[in-house]
């Protein structure tokens, strides 16, 4: 199966479902909608929010989590 590349906060959220996203990382909806708002999710969702992203069969840039890629940190 082919992946599913993601760029945007929008389309994680879009795809993975805001009352999906509420149910996995123990969030409220106001919760949801500000992370669409700043365009950026927290930290301390990147384990569950990429679990069930690699579930869906899509990826997305660990940069929407304020995450620095391996490479880039060296």
């Amino acid at each position: 199966m082919r992946i599913r590349r993601l760029t945007t906060v929008a389309e994680v959220i879009d795809t993975i479902g805001g009352l999906r996203l509420q149910e996995i990382t123990d969030r409220r909806s106001n919760n949801v909608t500000n992370w669409r708002n700043a365009g950026r999710f927290p930290p301390n969702t990147f384990v569950v929010m990429q679990a069930e992203l690699k579930r869906l069969h899509c990826r997305a840039p660990d940069s929407l989590w304020g995450m620095i890629a391996a490479a880039r940190a060296a």
